[in-house]
């Protein structure tokens, strides 16, 4: 794997397309072009890493820094919480559970669900597993579904509500899931919904008897060599843990461990190539599964599971992005071009979010002209 150093020394910003298989140096100075664009529009962003992988060939580059104020730019084994891409290895998981015939994707999730909970249907149609990761589910974007916990999160957080959800339990949790109002029927509204990956989280748990950190372990990291993509830390993980940062350029904490596959896995640049090399591969008949269409929004653009997808001619775009407080991560893959593109920020405020969108993009377009297309 290349590594490459922040590169800064171009000056024309402009996407250069390449028209032929790109050379290690032309790669660079697409990644370098992208992300002094990145710097430019996000004047107070941290660190940037960026992974891209092409042919086989995986290649890093990292820009900015760890911590703000200290030398060091972040390395491709730079820790960093991934936020939303959380969600893709919890659909990859259920397909799993699918191909052994543990669970069905019609299921009542209320199969799985200790207690009564007559509230999670609407008009006798109740919420079933695939609905879980598709973002139709009918299920609040967060629980607790409070005000200062869905967007635009624009409302002032107190200290005491700040502390609570801080803290917030698996308990709390399935508390306030019995207070939930579903008021659709289940399968039909695409509206996003973080609660709906938890709730997927823990009927894996139940399903495979074992905490969601170490289904990912077992099932998806361990066999791909994965060692940094987790939950909880070792010692030796955290001396390599980014920090990150607000809009205000406080440091903030990272995600609560009841995030679990919605947005609770960190890991690093290395490990999600690794991670995107497999899904581009498409052999593991569970990545083939999760990356069916689902839920249909458009006629280019549809969902699969926890994977977003967007058709033009032959080609596929295949992704999921994220952002929690202090991070910014995508991982996009092209299967019939053979690539893709990791990127990952210890900074998330509205100019680095905007400016972060394109970032991907824009290496895409400049490294394959197929891509074009797809955006």
């Amino acid at each position: 794997m290349l590594s490459a150093s922040p590169l800064f020394a171009v000056q024309d910003t402009q996407p250069a397309i390449v028209t032929s298989e790109p050379s290690p140096d032309q790669i660079t100075m697409i990644v370098s072009r992208a992300a002094e664009s990145f710097f430019k529009d996000s004047p107070n962003a941290a660190g940037l890493t960026i992974g891209v992988l092409k042919d086989g060939h995986s290649y890093s580059y990292n820009f900015g820094a760890v911590k703000k104020g200290e030398k060091g730019a972040p390395s491709s084994d730079t820790i960093f919480a991934i936020a939303s891409i959380s969600k893709t290895f919890t659909g990859t998981l259920l397909a799993q559970a699918v191909l052994e015939k543990r669970v069905k994707f019609d299921d009542d999730v209320r199969k799985y669900l200790d207690g009564a909970y007559p509230n999670l249907e609407f008009e006798g149609h109740p919420i079933e597993l695939q609905f879980l990761v598709n973002h139709n589910s009918g299920l609040p974007f967060n629980l607790p579904d409070i005000p200062e916990n869905r967007p635009p999160f624009s409302a002032p957080i107190s200290s005491a509500i700040r502390q609570a959800l801080d803290n917030y339990s698996r308990q709390d949790f399935l508390r306030d899931l019995h207070a939930v109002q579903i008021k659709t029927v289940p399968g039909q509204k695409f509206s996003y919904s973080n609660a709906a990956a938890v709730l997927l989280s823990i009927v894996l748990e139940r399903v495979y008897q074992m905490p969601y950190e170490e289904i990912v372990k077992r099932r998806i990291a361990g066999p791909l060599g994965m060692q940094d993509t987790t939950i909880s830390l070792s010692n030796a993980q955290k001396v390599r843990l980014a920090q990150g940062y607000d809009e205000t350029g406080a440091v903030v904490g990272y995600p609560p461990e009841i995030m679990l596959g919605a947005a609770g896995l960190k890991s690093t640049a290395a490990d999600l190539l690794k991670y995107a090399g497999w899904e581009l591969a498409e052999q593991d008949p569970a990545v083939r599964l999760s990356h069916q269409p689902r839920f249909i929004l458009t006629e280019n653009y549809s969902v699969g599971l926890n994977w977003q997808i967007i058709k033009s001619g032959a080609n596929r775009r295949i992704w999921q992005d994220g952002s929690t407080p202090g991070f910014l991560s995508i991982c996009m893959t092209f299967p019939e071009l053979h690539m893709a593109v990791v990127v990952l920020s210890n900074e998330e405020d509205r100019e680095s979010s905007h400016a972060f969108d394109g970032i991907a993009n824009q290496i895409a377009k400049s490294l394959d002209p197929g891509s074009v297309a797809l955006f």
